[in-house]
């Protein structure tokens, strides 16, 4: 009897001796359903380290693979047009030192479906809600440091809330920051990259945070608004980014990284607290949305959206083409960027192409930030009405002063849109 187990003993450590030259574990983690994200899970011998990923599409198991360019990631967000295919995971791994190669491939047990996109449900549900622009640029004038700080400082998060939980919106849309430099969050990787002192263009307060916490009362979710691409109206910003001043541009491979490395950031410090994103500016021109496009390129829309998704999984994302019909920008939406200077178009249906919800966001004022009132609140609360029974969902821009207090006369009509859509408390 102990000559077996001593046997035994010996077949483990010689099998356990063989597998240490093999990547162990391979598994696919995820729904195989357009929009969620897949994750390919390993383990590594420890001779190996940085292994190169791969993902191929067949129409099956014994077809042709097509590899997919530019998704080198163990994650991969599943579009609609793989609708149809089964995926192959393949990783390899070389040793240091030696040089030795190893390799192992995984192939989906069924093939990717499209089924709408059900990170978006409570998002049609909640059918409008509120942002607002919460930026150095019209709240201090981009006065400096001290300034910010005391305009974010002095932002009354619970009063805020409770009169948004009064007015029926089901969502609230949140400024991180724009063109300045300056941001309403901490953010240790843009301060290392530019050299500045926490509190220097980052608030030492985390305003969205605060935000979250006071909202979350009211079970009011947040969306967090950043432009595509750093900022252009700061010079110090711009040498550091080795990006453009004074105007849009495309990003690079030097600053495209830095900018997924920030949003990684807040990601994952917000985790799930952060339904959605809506990302300003990834235009036509200037190669802009084309180099981000660029699937050649290691960073790109793939690995920016899955920056975004880090911290949630199934946070919802858009990428802005600019006024215009609504459409769809990118093929990693998962709602229209929907800007518009009113409202002159409605859904006819939920989805402005298989797995993006319907979407229109403007403003209440003359302008963007404007203080004014383009609709007659009859008329908005019809329109309103006309957008949320057709399953889209409508934004509406509030103006705020420094304190968070929503001006009177926009406060009233989001009221009259909440009390129209029967989503008012009683």
């Amino acid at each position: 009897m102990k000559k077996n187990i001593c046997l035994l003993i010996l077949l483990c450590t010689y099998l356990a001796g063989c597998n240490t030259e093999k990547i162990q574990n391979l598994q696919l983690h995820g729904d195989l359903i357009a929009k969620q994200i897949v994750t390919a899970k390993f383990i590594l011998p420890e001779a190996y380290s940085e292994p190169e990923i791969t993902w191929s599409l067949a129409s099956s198991p014994d077809s042709i693979w097509q590899e997919l360019s530019g998704i080198t990631t163990n994650e991969i967000v599943l579009l609609t047009s793989y609708e149809g295919k089964y995926l192959k995971c393949k990783v390899e791994a070389t040793s240091v030192p030696g040089g030795k190669k190893i390799s192992s491939e995984i192939i989906s047990s069924e093939k990717i479906e499209v089924r709408g996109n059900a990170d978006t449900d409570w998002f049609r549900d909640v059918g409008f809600g509120i942002m607002f622009h919460y930026l150095s640029s019209n709240m201090v004038q981009d006065k400096g440091s001290k300034e910010w700080n005391d305009a974010v400082n002095s932002f009354d998060t619970e009063k805020f809330a409770y009169d948004v939980s009064r007015s029926g919106a089901g969502f609230v849309m949140v400024t991180l920051g724009q063109n300045s430099g300056y941001y309403c969050s901490p953010n240790a990787v843009f301060d290392s990259v530019v050299g500045v002192r926490p509190g220097d263009l980052c608030s030492t307060r985390d305003l969205p945070m605060d935000i979250i916490k006071s909202l979350k009362k009211y079970n009011i979710p947040v969306i967090l608004y950043l432009p595509s691409n750093p900022p252009i109206s700061n010079k110090l910003v711009s040498e550091k980014f080795r990006y453009s001043y004074g105007k849009d541009s495309a990003t690079s491979q030097f600053n495209q990284p830095i900018l997924e490395d920030m949003i990684r950031e807040w990601s994952l410090r917000y985790g799930t607290d952060v339904k959605g994103w809506w990302f300003d500016g990834l235009y036509d021109w200037n190669n802009i949305r084309s180099t981000r496009m660029d699937m050649s390129l290691k960073h790109n829309i793939s690995t920016h959206t899955l920056a975004a998704k880090a911290g949630n999984k199934n946070s919802i994302v858009t990428y802005n083409y600019g006024f215009g019909t609504i459409h769809v920008n990118t093929p990693y939406c998962d709602y229209s960027s929907g800007e518009k200077q009113t409202i002159d178009e409605f859904p006819s249906s939920r989805w402005v192409e298989p797995g993006v919800q319907w979407f229109l966001f403007t403003y209440l004022g003359e302008k963007w930030g404007g203080s004014g009132s383009q609709f007659k609140t009859e008329e908005l609360v019809e329109k309103a009405k006309k957008i949320v029974q057709g399953e889209g969902v409508l934004c509406l821009e509030v103006v705020v002063n420094t304190k968070g207090d929503i001006l009177p006369d926009h406060l009233g009509q989001i009221k009259a849109v909440g009390k129209g859509l029967g989503k008012t408390p009683n």
